[in-house]
């Protein structure tokens, strides 16, 4: 349905963002107006596509817009109230629209030609201004929506590489950075030690205590064996009840002391109160293995883990080191 837009009340335009301020009976400005039409809307009508060029400013008068990334979009990325408009930043910089803007519901707009627009530009300094502050404001929600998007970006890829539970980095982190370090070990000839760490008997204390108890040790461990490392090792959740830490320019022996330290640091520390019951300690099995030419990471992985299945057997609650690589890999 459309009707010239001279017709319509006056000051109702003058509320509109493009025409605040502007001398609304200047008749230059009213022939353009008159030269401009008003539509009406049904929803799920497209007024702006991603696929084809805009050549026009649309005022919303009344209903609602809502502008998407992609067609079938369900959330909109923003939605358009009454007084606010579209369309300027494709017709500034001539190029298909970024984004599709469409009817939520039925909706009135002012349509604007863009060289029509241009010539009410220069006819009023005014709806210059006004045009500019448009823009404006559509940048700087531009650069929220970015800022807001790379927040989430950060957040994601803290949750894609990091543990839940303990906060330590997760397995997918550690086969990457590890995998890197054994590389850079390798390449330069630097010595590299790796030492896998299993909770003793921690099926039992969760079949004793309950998951509850059970989570809250792993996070006690995971405090005790990350205290102490330097800022340039790597720790991380293997799995379970199982952590990994690789030492970087660490021998085997240095590796050694390190273990001793943590495996005393986790059987001193607090698990702490549950259920108004105090926890008992636990103690881990440490096992360690050193770089050797040739080594992967699976390789140093698959070591350290039989050296730390070894001191289980052996008693628990001590250090072992690998001999040599498994021989089946």
């Amino acid at each position: 349905m459309e009707t010239s837009a001279v017709e319509h009340d006056v000051l109702l335009l003058s509320r509109l963002q493009l025409f605040r301020n502007v001398e609304m009976e200047n008749p230059a400005l009213l022939d353009l107006l008159s030269q401009c039409e008003y539509r009406t809307l049904v929803p799920g009508e497209i007024v702006l596509s991603t696929e084809a060029e805009n050549h026009y400013l649309y005022i919303l008068l009344k209903g609602r817009l809502v502008i998407q990334l992609a067609e079938h979009e369900d959330i909109p990325l923003a939605t358009v109230e009454p007084g606010e408009c579209v369309g300027e930043m494709s017709i500034i910089d001539s190029r298909v629209p970024s984004a599709q803007v469409k009817a939520s519901e039925e909706t009135q707009v002012l349509v604007i030609e863009q060289d029509i627009l241009w010539r009410m530009v220069s006819v009023s300094h005014e709806i210059a201004r006004n045009l500019l502050y448009i823009m404006s404001e559509r940048v700087r929600y531009s650069n929220l929506i970015i800022a807001d998007s790379l927040e989430m970006q950060r957040k994601y890829q803290r949750y894609a590489s990091t543990d839940a539970l303990t906060g330590l980095h997760n397995r997918g982190w550690l086969d990457d950075a590890f995998d890197r370090e054994v590389q850079r070990s390798e390449r330069d000839e630097l010595p590299l030690a790796l030492i896998m760490i299993d909770v003793d008997d921690f099926k039992k204390y969760n079949d004793d205590y309950g998951h509850l108890a059970g989570d809250q040790v792993l996070v006690t461990v995971a405090n005790a064996i990350r205290s102490p490392l330097r800022p340039n090792d790597l720790v991380a959740r293997f799995g379970g009840e199982e952590f990994a830490v690789l030492l970087p320019e660490t021998t085997v022996e240095n590796a050694g002391i390190i273990a001793e330290r943590l495996r005393e640091r986790v059987s001193k520390a607090d698990t702490g109160v549950l259920n108004d019951q105090q926890l008992p300690a636990v103690t881990i099995s440490l096992g360690i293995a050193g770089r050797q030419p040739g080594y992967s990471l699976d390789m140093m992985i698959a070591a350290a883990d039989v050296a730390m299945y070894h001191a289980k057997r052996n008693g628990k609650n001590r250090v072992e080191v690998a001999a040599s690589v498994p021989a089946d890999l």
